[in-house]
Protein backbone atom coordinates (compact mmCIF):
# COMPACT_ATOMS: atom_id res chain seq x y z
CA UNK A 1 0.00 0.00 0.00
CA UNK A 2 0.55 3.47 -0.84
CA UNK A 3 2.09 5.26 2.50
CA UNK A 4 -0.44 8.41 2.99
CA UNK A 5 3.06 10.38 3.98
CA UNK A 6 4.58 9.36 1.09
CA UNK A 7 1.70 10.59 -1.29
CA UNK A 8 1.53 13.90 0.74
CA UNK A 9 5.82 14.51 0.39
CA UNK A 10 4.95 13.62 -3.33
CA UNK A 11 2.52 16.80 -3.73
CA UNK A 12 4.20 18.72 -1.81
CA UNK A 13 7.17 18.45 -4.39
CA UNK A 14 4.84 18.47 -7.09
CA UNK A 15 3.23 22.06 -6.46
CA UNK A 16 7.22 23.28 -5.28
CA UNK A 17 8.14 22.39 -8.78
CA UNK A 18 4.67 23.92 -9.78
CA UNK A 19 5.15 26.96 -8.33
CA UNK A 20 8.72 27.23 -9.40
CA UNK A 21 7.90 26.83 -13.08
CA UNK A 22 5.43 29.77 -12.31
CA UNK A 23 7.89 31.99 -11.46
CA UNK A 24 10.52 31.32 -14.37
CA UNK A 25 7.69 31.39 -16.88
CA UNK A 26 6.68 34.74 -15.53
CA UNK A 27 10.10 35.94 -14.88
CA UNK A 28 10.78 35.28 -18.23
CA UNK A 29 7.60 36.78 -19.67
CA UNK A 30 8.36 40.13 -18.47
CA UNK A 31 11.95 39.77 -19.70
CA UNK A 32 9.98 39.41 -23.32
CA UNK A 33 7.69 42.10 -22.56
CA UNK A 34 10.29 44.47 -21.30
CA UNK A 35 11.97 43.77 -24.82
CA UNK A 36 8.39 44.37 -26.88
CA UNK A 37 8.23 47.75 -25.02
CA UNK A 38 11.94 48.67 -25.90
CA UNK A 39 10.69 48.08 -29.52
CA UNK A 40 7.85 50.45 -29.10
CA UNK A 41 9.62 53.22 -27.34
CA UNK A 42 12.19 52.57 -30.32
CA UNK A 43 9.84 52.40 -32.93
CA UNK A 44 8.09 55.96 -31.24
CA UNK A 45 11.35 58.04 -31.53
CA UNK A 46 11.45 57.49 -34.99
CA UNK A 47 10.89 60.85 -36.74
CA UNK A 48 12.34 60.80 -40.12
CA UNK A 49 12.60 58.27 -42.60
CA UNK A 50 14.47 56.71 -45.61
CA UNK A 51 11.78 53.92 -46.08
CA UNK A 52 9.62 54.19 -49.23
CA UNK A 53 6.52 53.95 -47.00
CA UNK A 54 7.41 56.61 -44.94
CA UNK A 55 7.52 57.13 -40.70
CA UNK A 56 5.03 54.63 -40.11
CA UNK A 57 6.31 51.92 -42.16
CA UNK A 58 9.92 52.21 -40.20
CA UNK A 59 8.03 52.34 -36.89
CA UNK A 60 6.14 49.18 -37.64
CA UNK A 61 9.11 47.51 -39.29
CA UNK A 62 11.14 48.22 -35.85
CA UNK A 63 8.20 46.56 -34.22
CA UNK A 64 7.79 43.64 -36.49
CA UNK A 65 11.07 42.46 -35.22
CA UNK A 66 9.47 41.05 -32.09
CA UNK A 67 8.36 38.80 -34.42
CA UNK A 68 11.40 37.52 -35.81
CA UNK A 69 13.19 33.59 -34.35
CA UNK A 70 15.70 35.17 -32.55
CA UNK A 71 13.26 37.25 -30.32
CA UNK A 72 11.07 34.68 -29.92
CA UNK A 73 12.94 32.23 -28.69
CA UNK A 74 13.03 34.37 -25.21
CA UNK A 75 9.14 33.44 -25.78
CA UNK A 76 9.36 29.62 -25.79
CA UNK A 77 10.90 28.91 -22.64
CA UNK A 78 7.69 30.88 -20.58
CA UNK A 79 4.99 28.44 -22.77
CA UNK A 80 7.20 25.52 -21.51
CA UNK A 81 7.98 26.49 -18.06
CA UNK A 82 3.49 27.31 -18.09
CA UNK A 83 2.70 24.49 -19.73
CA UNK A 84 4.61 22.48 -17.26
CA UNK A 85 3.56 24.29 -14.16
CA UNK A 86 0.42 23.77 -15.82
CA UNK A 87 0.44 20.01 -15.71
CA UNK A 88 2.30 19.74 -12.33
CA UNK A 89 -0.44 21.52 -10.79
CA UNK A 90 -3.82 20.03 -12.49
CA UNK A 91 -5.44 18.77 -10.38
CA UNK A 92 -3.99 19.87 -6.82
CA UNK A 93 -5.47 22.28 -4.51
CA UNK A 94 -3.09 25.14 -4.59
CA UNK A 95 -3.42 28.76 -4.48
CA UNK A 96 -0.76 29.16 -6.67
CA UNK A 97 -2.98 27.11 -9.94
CA UNK A 98 -4.81 30.55 -10.52
CA UNK A 99 -1.57 32.39 -11.30
CA UNK A 100 -0.37 29.32 -13.54
CA UNK A 101 -3.33 29.67 -15.64
CA UNK A 102 -3.13 33.63 -15.85
CA UNK A 103 0.53 32.68 -17.28
CA UNK A 104 -0.48 30.57 -19.10
CA UNK A 105 -3.61 33.16 -20.66
CA UNK A 106 -0.85 35.66 -20.82
CA UNK A 107 2.07 34.29 -22.87
CA UNK A 108 -0.90 32.58 -25.73
CA UNK A 109 -2.08 36.29 -25.52
CA UNK A 110 1.39 37.93 -25.99
CA UNK A 111 1.79 35.04 -28.75
CA UNK A 112 -1.29 36.10 -30.48
CA UNK A 113 -0.19 39.81 -31.02
CA UNK A 114 3.04 38.34 -31.74
CA UNK A 115 1.57 36.44 -34.29
CA UNK A 116 -0.50 39.64 -35.88
CA UNK A 117 2.61 41.32 -35.81
CA UNK A 118 4.40 38.38 -37.61
CA UNK A 119 1.84 38.25 -40.12
CA UNK A 120 1.66 41.86 -40.93
CA UNK A 121 5.50 41.99 -41.27
CA UNK A 122 5.10 39.25 -44.04
CA UNK A 123 2.64 41.60 -46.26
CA UNK A 124 4.91 44.19 -45.60
CA UNK A 125 8.27 42.55 -46.69
CA UNK A 126 6.35 41.40 -49.71
CA UNK A 127 5.37 44.42 -50.76
CA UNK A 128 8.33 46.57 -50.20
CA UNK A 129 9.87 44.09 -52.40
CA UNK A 130 7.83 41.75 -54.35
CA UNK A 131 10.76 40.44 -56.63
CA UNK A 132 13.48 41.08 -54.89
CA UNK A 133 15.90 37.79 -54.19
CA UNK A 134 17.28 39.56 -50.75
CA UNK A 135 13.43 39.83 -49.80
CA UNK A 136 12.98 35.88 -49.71
CA UNK A 137 15.27 35.20 -47.08
CA UNK A 138 13.55 37.88 -44.54
CA UNK A 139 10.73 36.79 -45.38
CA UNK A 140 11.54 33.06 -44.64
CA UNK A 141 12.66 34.69 -41.46
CA UNK A 142 9.64 35.87 -40.65
CA UNK A 143 7.57 33.15 -41.66
CA UNK A 144 9.95 30.90 -39.32
CA UNK A 145 9.05 32.78 -36.55
CA UNK A 146 5.20 32.98 -37.17
CA UNK A 147 5.90 29.24 -37.04
CA UNK A 148 7.77 29.41 -33.43
CA UNK A 149 4.57 31.70 -32.81
CA UNK A 150 2.39 28.98 -33.26
CA UNK A 151 3.49 26.18 -31.47
CA UNK A 152 3.67 28.78 -28.72
CA UNK A 153 -0.25 29.22 -29.12
CA UNK A 154 -0.32 25.72 -29.44
CA UNK A 155 1.37 24.53 -26.07
CA UNK A 156 -0.68 26.92 -24.19
CA UNK A 157 -4.04 25.77 -25.76
CA UNK A 158 -2.94 22.19 -24.67
CA UNK A 159 -1.95 23.30 -20.94
CA UNK A 160 -4.79 25.31 -20.56
CA UNK A 161 -7.37 22.63 -21.66
CA UNK A 162 -5.38 20.29 -19.38
CA UNK A 163 -5.65 22.72 -16.25
CA UNK A 164 -9.33 22.55 -16.58
CA UNK A 165 -10.08 18.75 -16.77
CA UNK A 166 -9.71 16.81 -13.92
CA UNK A 167 -7.36 14.32 -13.39
CA UNK A 168 -8.10 10.85 -14.41
CA UNK A 169 -8.22 7.89 -10.97
CA UNK A 170 -5.11 5.88 -10.89
CA UNK A 171 -5.91 2.74 -11.85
Amino acid sequence: MDDPLDRLAQEHRYIGWARALATTGWLVLLAYLAFLIGLIRRASAISSSSFEDGVWGQRFEVVAFAALPQNLAVLIPAAAAAAGASVLASGRADPAAMWITQLVRTVAGTAYVVALLGVLGIVDEFWQTPDSIGGTGSMLNRIGGLLMVIAVIRICLEAERGAQTPRSPKL
